[in-house]
């Protein structure tokens, strides 16, 4: 395997998502746990490479009742994806993740294609 398939590889587990089939993770995953996706992100960063992209100030963080009651709400009503990106600090896959994992779309691409 070369340096950049695992990064591929990490990349996807650390976003919440299973890099082999595209299928979110089951939320009580041990990939979804904030420890863990630090210490992909924490790997990642040290692989050589091109520098990595700044992450939103939340990524990595979890999900609390209120935001998922917010981001449904900002969703329902037809917010941006820049919108929402921006109030909540993260990125658009993780936007995308919670969303599938809430029920309001059937998988990621739905949402970048919103």
């Amino acid at each position: 395997m070369d340096l950049q398939r695992a990064k591929e590889l990490l990349s996807g587990l650390a976003d919440g998502v299973d890099p082999l089939t595209g299928e979110v993770l089951p939320e009580d995953h041990v990939c979804n746990k904030a420890e863990i996706i630090r210490a992909f992100h924490c790997v990642l960063k040290a692989l050589p490479g091109k520098p990595p992209k700044p992450q939103p100030e939340n990524a990595g963080k979890p999900w609390n009742d209120a935001d998922d009651a917010v981001l449904c709400q900002m969703f329902d009503a037809g917010g941006s994806r820049k919108e929402m990106c921006a109030y909540f600090k993260r990125s658009e896959g993780s936007l995308a993740a919670r969303l599938v994992r809430l029920g309001k779309i059937s998988d990621r691409a739905e949402f970048r294609n919103k």
